[in-house]
This record gives C-alpha cells, structure tokens and sequence, in this order.
C-alpha cells in the first residue's frame, strides 16, 4: 500500500482536530468574556495551543505529501490555497496564544478565532490534495519569499483587529455608562491601543517587503508594475492605510478609538480583497 495517501490523510485529521479545537478555545472565551472563570480561560489557552499544534501537524503533513513528487522536494505548498489556509491559520493561533498568556485579556479570542475558523474551513472542506508538481513560478524563492511575509502580516493584522473591536467595545460600554458585566471583561482602551500599535508596527514593515517581493517577481515574469488587478490595487489601498495609521499614530494624535478605527479599515480592505482577488484573478485564487 502506498504511504503517500496517508500523508494527506493525516494532515486531514490533523485539520479536523485543529478546527475542533479552535471551535472549543472559541467557546471558552465567550464563556470566560461572561464569568472571569480564571480556570475558563486557562482552559482556552489549552484548546488554542493544542489547535497550534495540530495546524502545525496538518502543514507538515502536507508538505510531506507533495515532497512524494521530485520537483517539488524541499519545497512548501505555500503557493497552494491549503497550505496558504494552513500556515496563515497557524500564524494567527499561535501570536494569538503568546499574546494573551502574556496581557491574559481573553476578550480577543471573540474576535479573532472565528478568521482562524474560516481558514482551517477552506482544507476541510476543499477536495482532497492532488499529488502534482508545482508550477515553475511556485518554485522561485522570490514567490515563496513573499507568501511567508504576507502570512504572517496578515496573522499581526488579524490579531490587530481583535484589539480594535476589543478597544472599542471597551469604548462603547464607557459611554454608554451600563453597569453590564462584560463591562468587567474588558481590557483597558490604553493597553489595547498599545497593543494595536506594535502590531501594526511589525506586520506593515513585513507586508511591504511582500508586495515589493512580488512587484519584483510580477516585473520579472510580465514585465510590467502593479497596479493593474484587484488583489494589486488592494494591497496598495491596505498600505496606504495602515502606513496613514502609522504616520498619524507616531506624529498626530491618532489614539484610541481613532486608532482603533483605522485598524479596523486596513483589516477590511485585505479581507475585501483576498474576497475580490479569489473569485476575479485567475492566477490569484485562493478558494
């Protein structure tokens, strides 16, 4: 019997068993939001490390799977729409687990697992992998180089949002003045407007390297700029803003709900345009 269906049987469970276990960490931290159960939210660290690890498992085995066909051997399926979901749903789980068993909020797994969900989503319900060789372009360290990049700022800009909407429901409960006991789940504006920033502050740097990366590579292979599609015309938009946010954070007085907001808006645009670029652009498809 050959071993290489098993590869891709084992990163399948591995997808299920993560997917099951971001589901219960998601539910222990709406459940932690309500009560301040400190066991609840031990509980959900648990579930989210242990959802890591198995994310990690599932990519591994993955790439295990393609490494059975020659051309594709010491390579990663980054290039592919399930190793892509894999590696960006890792990303997130686990920056953020190291995040809060460092701030310990709790309130950010609402707004973050249900993306870390919708990535495991496209593996477990995608078709079974085809054992094929890459395409030539797949192989070139300039398209691996900048894939890395843009998972794992995409993973700061995810959990930057969850500071946001954590930050402005802090902002929210304040104004309303309503003695509602999530008003006792929530993380202080400051710490939260703090948090944004460093992320942010890491994951633009990284998401320009990536577009530079690829504008390279987009030169290099039809010898033109960018600009010119949906997924191009987005990552500009997502730079301009969160490189807007950036200068008025460090020399305005972008702060708090402001910050907050513009947050929010890059998060959008990369959202809208993963959405545009994967049902428009052939060559930009990711499920």
């Amino acid at each position: 019997m050959s071993i290489v269906p098993d590869f891709a049987a084992v990163s399948a469970w591995c997808v299920r068993l993560a997917f099951g276990l971001t589901l219960l960490a998601l539910a222990a931290g709406l459940f932690f939001f309500r009560s301040r159960f400190e066991k609840t939210f031990r509980t959900a660290l648990v579930f989210l490390g242990g959802a890591a690890l198995f994310q990690a498992a599932a990519f591994l085995a993955l790439t295990i799977f393609y490494w059975y066909v020659p051309e594709n051997r010491y390579l990663t399926p980054l290039n592919t729409s399930r190793g892509m979901a894999l590696a960006l749903g890792f990303c997130v789980n686990a920056l953020l687990l190291a995040l809060e068993m460092r701030r310990g909020t709790g309130v950010t797994f609402v707004f973050v697992l249900p993306w870390s969900l919708l990535m495991l989503a496209i593996p477990l319900f995608s078709g079974t992998p085809v054992l094929e060789a890459f395409p030539l372009a797949a192989r070139s360290p300039l398209s691996a180089a900048h894939n890395l990049l843009f998972i794992v700022s995409y993973a700061m800009f995810i959990n930057a949002f969850g500071a946001s909407s954590s930050l402005l429901l802090s902002d929210w409960e304040l104004r309303a003045r309503k003695s509602h006991e999530a008003a006792f789940a929530l993380p202080s504006i400051g710490d939260m407007d703090r948090l944004i920033w460093r992320l942010v502050l890491v994951g633009f740097p990284l998401f320009l390297c990536g577009f530079l990366l690829a504008s390279v590579q987009l030169y290099l292979k039809y010898a033109r700029l960018p600009g010119s599609d949906v997924k191009e015309l987005g990552a500009l938009a997502t730079i301009v803003v969160y490189g807007a946010y950036l200068a008025l954070r460090r020399y305005g007085d972008w702060r708090g709900t402001k910050a907050a907001w513009a947050s929010v808006a890059g998060f959008a645009f990369i959202v809208a345009t993963l959405l545009l670029s994967s049902r428009v652009i052939a060559y930009h498809k990711f499920f």
